[in-house]
C-alpha cells in the first residue's frame, strides 16, 4: 500500500463535472471492493430516492428530480453557474444561508433556471432546457471514464477544495491554498482584466496566487516534473484577429486612432491568447514558478510532447496535464461578439461536449499503456477541478468544519466579500486512480475523518518523493489532507486485457460497436478523409490561423475530404443503454476523432453548404435530424453491422438523401448528400497502443 513502484505520476485535470453526473451509475447493478474496507454501498444514484430531491423553480411549476441518462453529449446546453454564491443557491435554495442550514441539494435547478433567465431566454425555452441539468450520464453514455473507474479505483468522496469556480479549486491543487479567493478575478492584479471583463461582459479570471507551488517544493526535493498543456488561457483566436487588425489599422485612419487607444487592452489580450508560454493557465496564475525556478520555463510543454514520451517511456516523476479550456456560455446558440470570446474545448466542461473529453482521456491512457515497461511504473490520476455541471445528491462531507482552512486560526491574504471560512468542501467529483498496481473493481476513500480535496495531490506526492517535511509550507489543509497512496494495494502489476473504449486492431467480420473508431470507403475506393476548414459558401481556404477566426462567426468549418487517405471517425448513440452491436437501421451520430474540429465534431447536412460539415452537437429540432443519420446493413439486411460490411447512410432529416462523394465537376473532394448516393464499406480503423 505504497507508491514504491510508482516512477511516474500524471494528474489530469478537468473540468466541472460533477461525481454523480459522470460516475453515479458505475456500480448500479453489482458491488466493488472497498479501500479501506467497508460496508458500502457505493455512493452513488443506485441507491437514491430521486423524490428525496426534488428540485422545484418558477413558483414552483417546474420541477425535476435526478435523472438517469442524458439526452445529448452537450448536457447541460448552457453552462452553469459557477460562482461562491450561485452554489449556494445550488446547496441551501438560498444565497444566504443561515450558519446552521444543511445542504440540501435543492438549489440546482433553480439556479440554473436563472442562468437562462440571464440568457433571456423564453419562458417556454427555460421550461424545457432547465431539467436537464439534473440529468446524469449512463456507463454507456460516457464509457471512458466509466470503464476506467470500474477497471481500476474510483473514489466516491473525493470533493472540490472550495464551493467555487475554477481557480480557487485548481489553486488548492497547486498550493494547498487560494489565498483567500473564492471566485475566478478575486486576486486579479492588472486593472485592465476588470475593464475588459465590463466591455465584453465575460470573466477574466487572469488572478495571482503568490504561494509556493507543488512544483517548487518537488524542484527542492529534487524530483522532476514537466506541465504539458493545450492552449492559450482564452481562445487563440482573439490573438489572431488582435494582430490582423494591427496590421490593417496603420492604413485605416479611424481605424488606426480606436486601434492605438485601445493598444493597452489589445496587448494584454494578446498575452492571454497567444498560444506561447506567457498564455498557459499555470504559468500565469502562479508567479512562484517563474519566480523561484530556475529554468522553469524549460518545464512546460505542448500536450504532443507528453503522447511521445509517454510513448518512449521517458515521463518525469511529477506530469501535470491541462486540457484544451471550455469558454463558452452555450453549446450553439452565444450571441454575436461573443463567439469571439468562446471555445469549446476537450475539458468536460459544459456546455462542451463530452465526447471531446472522453477522447482526451482515451488518448492519455492509450499513450501511457503503449510502452508496457514504463506503464508497469506509472500511476495516472484523473479528476475534475469543480463539480458545478449538474446535480450531485452526497451532502455529508459539506458540513463546517470537516477541512481545515489553509491559514488555521489566522487570516487569508485576501479577505473575501462573503466571509467563507474555507472550512468546508465543495460537492464531490469524479477522481480516478489508474494504475496496473491497483486492484480491479475497488473504490478509495479516506483513511481518516477528513475527506479527500485537491490537497491530497501535495501530500501524496511529497510522500511519494520520501519528504512529508515540505508539506508544512502548504498550510493546514494540506497539513491534514490524507494521502490517496492506499489505493494502490498490489505489489506486482497486472496484466489485463486491454479496456474495450482503447482502439485495438479489428477483424473483417467482427462486431461494430458504438465508440469504436473505423474507417468509411465508398464503392470507388475513396475514403472519407480528415477535414479541412474551409469558407461554407465557396469551399476556398486561408491560413490556419484565420480559418480558425472565421469558424468562430459560423462563416468556416470543418469539411471532410475524399481522397485516399483515411479520417477516424466512429457511430455513437446517445440511448442510455444501447444493445453491444449496432443494429441495422440504426440512428446515429457520425463523430470525427481527428484533432482539427475538436469539439466540433458531428457530422451534419446542412442547409448553408451543399457539402456536409462537422459542428457542435444539437440536442433537438430540426438541426438535431440533420446531425442524424441512418445506418443500413446492405450485405446482410436485418443483421447487426460488421467490420468489411456495406452500409449506405441516410440523413434523417432529407430522408430520401445518402451521405455521398459530391458527383459535381470540380467538386468530387467533397461529401454531399444525394439520392442513389453512395455504399460505404466499414474498415477497421487506426490502433491507439
Amino acid at each position: 500500500m505504497t507508491l514504491k513502484n510508482i516512477e511516474h505520476v500524471v494528474v489530469l485535470m478537468l473540468e466541472n463535472r460533477t461525481f454523480d453526473s459522470m460516475l453515479g451509475w458505475t456500480y448500479e447493478k453489482d458491488s466493488p471492493t472497498f479501500i479501506p474496507p467497508a460496508t458500502g454501498p457505493y455512493r452513488g444514484l443506485q441507491a437514491v430516492n430521486p423524490n428525496d430531491f426534488l428540485n422545484t423553480a418558477l413558483n414552483g411549476t417546474l420541477a425535476a428530480k435526478p435523472t438517469r441518462g442524458v439526452t445529448g453529449f452537450t448536457v447541460p446546453d448552457f453552462a452553469p453557474g459557477e460562482s461562491f454564491q450561485q452554489v449556494l443557491t445550488q446547496f441551501y435554495n438560498t444565497r444566504t444561508p443561515k450558519p446552521d442550514d444543511p445542504v440540501t441539494m435543492k438549489g440546482v435547478l433553480a439556479d440554473f433556471v436563472e442562468v437562462l433567465k440571464a440568457r433571456k431566454l423564453s419562458d417556454a425555452d427555460i421550461r424545457r432546457l432547465g431539467p436537464m441539468v439534473m440529468q446524469s450520464f449512463t456507463p454507456a453514455q460516457a464509457p471512458v471514464l466509466n470503464q476506467l473507474a470500474r477497471h481500476y479505483a474510483v473514489s466516491d468522496a473525493w470533493h472540490a477544495s472550495v464551493p467555487s469556480q475554477t481557480n480557487p479549486n485548481r489553486a488548492f491543487l497547486m498550493c494547498g491554498t487560494s489565498n483567500g479567493m473564492i471566485n475566478n478575478g478575486d486576486l486579479e492584479t492588472d486593472p485592465r482584466a476588470k475593464e475588459i471583463q465590463r466591455i465584453v461582459g465575460m470573466a477574466i479570471g487572469d488572478d495571482r496566487v503568490d504561494a509556493p507551488t507543488i512544483f517548487n517544493a518537488l524542484e527542492t526535493a529534487g524530483a522532476d516534473w514537466n506541465v504539458f498543456y493545450e492552449t492559450s488561457y482564452l481562445p487563440q483566436k482573439i490573438s489572431t484577429l488582435l494582430k490582423e487588425i494591427g496590421i490593417i489599422a496603420p492604413f485605416v485612419p479611424l481605424l488606426r486612432e480606436v486601434y492605438l487607444a485601445l493598444k493597452p487592452y489589445t496587448d494584454y489580450l494578446v498575452g492571454l491568447t497567444s498560444g506561447a508560454l506567457e498564455s498557459c493557465y499555470t504559468w500565469r496564475l502562479f508567479p512562484q514558478i517563474k519566480a523561484k525556478i530556475p529554468g522553469a520555463e524549460n518545464r512546460f510543454r505542448k500536450t504532443e510532447e507528453f503522447h511521445r514520451r509517454a510513448r518512449a517511456g521517458k515521463l518525469p516523476m511529477f506530469s501535470y496535464i491541462e486540457p484544451f479550456w471550455s469558454i463558452s456560455h452555450s453549446t450553439v446558440d452565444n450571441k454575436g461578439y461573443e463567439n469571439l470570446f468562446s471555445a469549446l474545448g476537450n475539458d468536460y466542461h459544459p456546455p462542451g461536449s463530452v465526447l471531446a473529453g472522453e477522447q482526451l482521456v482515451k488518448e492519455v491512457y492509450s499513450s501511457l499503456i503503449a510502452n508496457k515497461a514504463a506503464w508497469e511504473k506509472t500511476l495516472l490520476l484523473i479528476t475534475f477541478d469543480e463539480f458545478v455541471g449538474s446535480f450531485d445528491h452526497q451532502t455529508a462531507d459539506l458540513k463546517p468544519g470537516k477541512v481545515k482552512p489553509p491559514w488555521g486560526a489566522g487570516k487569508p491574504p485576501y479577505q473575501n466579500s462573503a466571509g467563507f471560512k474555507f472550512d468546508r468542501l465543495g460537492a464531490r467529483v469524479p477522481t480516478i486512480v489508474v494504475s496496473p498496481y491497483v486492484q480491479k473493481g475497488s473504490v478509495f476513500r479516506s483513511k481518516t475523518d477528513t475527506p479527500f480535496d485537491h490537497a491530497s495531490v501535495i501530500t501524496t506526492m511529497l510522500e511519494k518523493v520520501g519528504r512529508p517535511d515540505l508539506v508544512a509550507q502548504f498550510g493546514e489543509r494540506a497539513k491534514n489532507a490524507p494521502s490517496f497512496s492506499h489505493a494502490v494495494t498490489l505489489t506486482t502489476p497486472r496484466t489485463d486485457p486491454i479496456l474495450p473504449f482503447v482502439d485495438m486492431p479489428r477483424r473483417n467480420g467482427d462486431p461494430v460497436l458504438y465508440g469504436q473508431t473505423f474507417h468509411l470507403k465508398n464503392q470507388h475506393g475513396v475514403y472519407l478523409a480528415p477535414a479541412v476548414c474551409a469558407l461554407k459558401v465557396t469551399n476556398s481556404v486561408f491560413s490556419k490561423a484565420i480559418m480558425d477566426l472565421l469558424v468562430a462567426f459560423d462563416v468556416a468549418a470543418y469539411f471532410p475530404k475524399m481522397d485516399k487517405t483515411k479520417a477516424p471517425v466512429s457511430f455513437v448513440t446517445t440511448l442510455p443503454d444501447p444493445t453491444a452491436q449496432i443494429p441495422d437501421h440504426s440512428l446515429v451520430l457520425l463523430v470525427s476523432r481527428e484533432p482539427g474540429p475538436g469539439a466540433r465534431n458531428v457530422l451534419g447536412a446542412w442547409d448553408d453548404s451543399r457539402s456536409c460539415y462537422y459542428h457542435d452537437e444539437y440536442l433537438e429540432g430540426i438541426n438535431l435530424k440533420k446531425q442524424t443519420w441512418v445506418v443500413s446493413n446492405i450485405d446482410h439486411p436485418g443483421q447487426p453491422l460488421l467490420y468489411g460490411g456495406k452500409v449506405i447512410i441516410h440523413n434523417l432529416h432529407f430522408r430520401d438523401q445518402r451521405l455521398s462523394q459530391d458527383n459535381r465537376i470540380g467538386m468530387s473532394q467533397w461529401v454531399t448528400t444525394r439520392k442513389d448516393g453512395d455504399y460505404w464499406t466499414i474498415e477497421p480503423g487506426p490502433v491507439g497502443v
